[in-house]
């Protein structure tokens, strides 16, 4: 029987690694597009570029075009760059007019499908707007939207299933079964879970083909990574399930492979997580990996303990097991925490996002059961695991709190479950903070007043009121708006003539700032006894969202709110506490590893301490703000400068080029901008390289301004490996 145990662990492991999958992403968000959503452009667009934060399956992409009137254009083709990142549609001539780009994609791998639509508009020859009426509804998406309750089931009860697989086997490796009863019961719950994880993937290949709902079954498993990855997790599925029965006579072999089964799915999970498709995915990957091991690990031993408890009650081996299984959750729980706060900075890019993006709020909710949860697991290891192990005491107290333990631990999983399937906080656009304009200025006696709301790019809506010696002028009889662009002269003036509301008030509604940058706005007042009369305001509306996802290879800094020091020190420090924290348990192990571990602990905070303060300590120009939004505007004026002034030393994409007579060699700023903030990237362009042929930006001949100097740095921001 034996024999047959190990053929089947080398024919089950041989079947997975056969139908291993290939890299995985998630949510494939528009990081950017050109046109750009809400865009007014003077000349008609050749082509449609969307540019997506992961990989597409090319057959389930794709791009449309309507009119105003809803009727779709025809395309001149569909193509999509070598890594898939991109996808490309060729236009027809379009005349002036409003259009609409409706896109689509699949993810590759996890099959997530998203959609979305935006408006666009080809100005007039004079660049003023055409007089169409946009008659298509329904156009946005929402990249905040709530997750799918099919897809959070799914994975939940993916999940419950790991659990209840793993934790009896693990009680039974730290030596709890002392009956027959004890046994059974163990076994029943790990078969319990093999049964949840089989309908939980069962019904995972329902969602997979109801995205994939072009492609036969067949196609769908072997040509999709999608249908990959489910073979591999079904294969781990039967892998655990043919082991079960192999526990009451293999049992240290069969118990070791249920829990590789169990690794080899929450790798499958993994794989297709968030921190898969993240900018340095392979660590974001291994310590999402890790954090799951130590979850299942911790609340599956939980598990474990209470059915063990539950069936053994006065006949358990607690003396014996209780010190194990202690080390082990505490282990688990350190390990648990620290990969938790190193992969919320990952996918947090600002902290406001914590309470401004579903991903955030659902993360503090499972943080809030996550206390709940320690508090409970301290008493059971303070004063729940001492009364248990007390000579003649009853288990039922201990029964009953172990169980509220891994009943929060339940709600826990159910919490990071709702995460999974929600858009990640570092994908939903930052908008630019928009504020109503509101201004008055005097014109001899008169008072003028201006409101625009929201203030915008796009549709706004715009109110003069004029008054005279603090009451409303009743000789003010019409006004009319003029709309100067300040950034480029080519673009003709607009001219909004506003209704008459009474009483000195005038309204009227429209899209005339159509682009991001310095406006000037005339106002024209007709007087009924007197000449016309004008005054002048500069507006800078708020500009269109952009995406500012980075998109990088997997060995990049996986974190985008830290450069690679303070990532690195974050990981060393949490790397010391562990080591100090369970020192007294490597001396137990051997006076050589305690003082292995030792020297561990000092390195692991020194090297730490040196990373977090030592090393590029930019002092109070790291805490300088950026003053300009990345709008769309201000990162183009930042490409035309770079182009001018920078692109020969480092390169039209931020890599220098080859044969430069320069020592030091300019930089690969793809590779050193993410690693220092902006007040330190505008310090090194205003003040220049000592040493270096890096001159001073900020001074002599051709020197910018502060303006277009952060405008240079939103730009750099853009810039991302070339090789992707």
């Amino acid at each position: 029987m034996k024999s047959l145990l190990w053929v089947t662990l080398l024919l089950t492991v041989a079947g997975m690694l056969i139908l291993r999958a290939d890299s995985a992403d998630a949510h494939a968000a528009l990081v950017s597009a050109e046109p750009a959503e809400n865009a007014f452009l003077q000349r008609p667009p050749g082509e449609i570029t969307l540019v997506f934060s992961e990989p597409l399956a090319q057959d389930s992409s794709t791009i449309r075009l309507l009119d105003s009137s809803g009727r779709e254009l025809e395309l001149k083709g569909l193509s999509f760059s070598p890594d898939r990142l991109t996808m490309r549609a060729q236009l027809q001539q379009l005349p002036p007019g409003i259009y609409n780009v409706l896109w689509s994609n699949v993810s590759t791998i996890d099959g997530h499908a998203l959609r979305g639509a935006y408006p666009f508009t080809v100005l007039q020859p004079d660049g003023t707007v055409p007089d169409d009426v946009n008659a298509v509804s329904g156009l946005g998406s929402d990249p905040d939207a709530p997750p799918q309750a099919d897809g959070v089931a799914v994975r939940a009860l993916s999940l419950f299933g790991l659990l209840l697989a793993a934790g009896p086997v693990l009680l039974v490796l730290l030596g709890a079964v002392t009956s027959d009863a004890t046994r059974r019961a163990l076994t029943a719950t790990v078969v319990l879970g093999v049964g949840v994880l089989g309908v939980a993937t069962l019904l995972n290949l329902e969602l997979i083909r109801d995205t994939y709902a072009g492609r036969s079954f067949g196609d769908l498993l072997v040509e999709t990574r999608a249908g990959n990855y489910w073979i591999a997790r079904f294969g781990a599925v039967l892998f655990i399930a043919v082991l079960t029965t192999f526990l009451s006579e293999a049992k240290r072999v069969a118990p070791l492979g249920v829990l590789l089964g169990v690794a080899v799915y929450l790798w499958g999970y993994t794989a297709t997580s968030h921190a898969a498709a993240s900018t340095g995915n392979a660590w974001a990957q291994g310590l999402d990996f890790v954090h799951g091991v130590a979850a299942v690990v911790w609340i599956g031993a939980v598990i474990g303990v209470a059915v063990v408890a539950r069936t053994a009650l006065r006949g358990g081996n607690y003396r014996d097991v209780m010190p194990r299984f202690s080390l082990l959750a505490s282990v688990a729980v350190f390990v648990l925490v620290g990969t938790g706060i190193l992969s919320a900075f990952i996918e947090i890019d600002r902290w406001q996002k914590l309470i401004d993006t579903r991903y955030g709020v659902t993360l503090l909710v499972k943080l809030g059961l996550m206390a709940l949860l320690l508090v409970v697991a301290l008493y059971n290891a303070r004063w729940g695991k001492d009364r248990l192990l007390a000579r003649g005491s009853n288990p039922r107290p201990f029964i009953a709190t172990v169980t509220g333990e891994a009943l929060l631990g339940l709600a826990v999983f159910a919490a990071a479950a709702v995460l999974t399937q929600s858009t990640v906080a570092k994908g939903i656009i930052d908008l630019p903070d928009a504020e109503p304009f509101n201004e008055t200025t005097a014109v001899n006696e008169y008072q003028v007043a201006l409101d625009i709301d929201p203030n915008r790019t796009g549709v706004n809506t715009y109110r003069v009121q004029v008054e005279r010696d603090g009451a409303p002028a009743a000789d003010a009889q019409a006004v009319r708006l003029t709309f100067r662009y300040l950034e480029d002269e080519t673009v003709g003036p607009a001219r909004l003539v506003l209704a008459s509301s009474g009483e000195g008030a005038f309204v009227g509604q429209g899209p005339y700032l159509t682009l991001e940058g310095r406006w000037r706005v005339e106002v024209e007042i007709r007087r009924s006894n007197a000449d016309d009369m004008k005054s002048f305001f500069d507006v800078r509306p708020a500009g269109a969202a952009v995406n500012q996802v980075r998109i990088g290879g997997a060995w990049d800094n996986p974190a985008p709110g830290l450069d690679w020091n303070q990532f690195g020190g974050l990981v060393a420090v949490i790397a010391g506490l562990g080591l100090a924290l369970f020192k007294s348990h490597l001396w137990r192990i051997g006076k050589r590893i305690g003082w292995v571990g030792n020297g561990a602990t000092a390195a692991c905070f020194g090297i730490g301490a040196l990373l977090l303060f030592g090393i590029h300590s930019h002092g109070e120009v790291a805490n300088v703000k950026n003053p300009i939004f990345p709008d769309q505007n201000s990162i183009a004026i930042g490409r035309e400068l770079y182009q001018q002034d920078c692109a020969v030393c480092h390169g039209p994409n931020g890599v220098p080029p080859e044969g430069l007579n320069l020592n030091p060699y300019p930089l690969d700023l793809t590779v050193h901008v993410p690693q220092h903030p902006d007040g330190q990237i505008f310090a090194f362009i205003d003040d220049g390289v000592p040493g270096s042929a890096m001159r001073a930006w900020g001074e002599g001949d051709g020197s910018l301004t502060e303006e277009q100097i952060w405008h240079v740095v939103n730009y750099l921001r853009t810039l991302g490996p070339v090789d992707q």
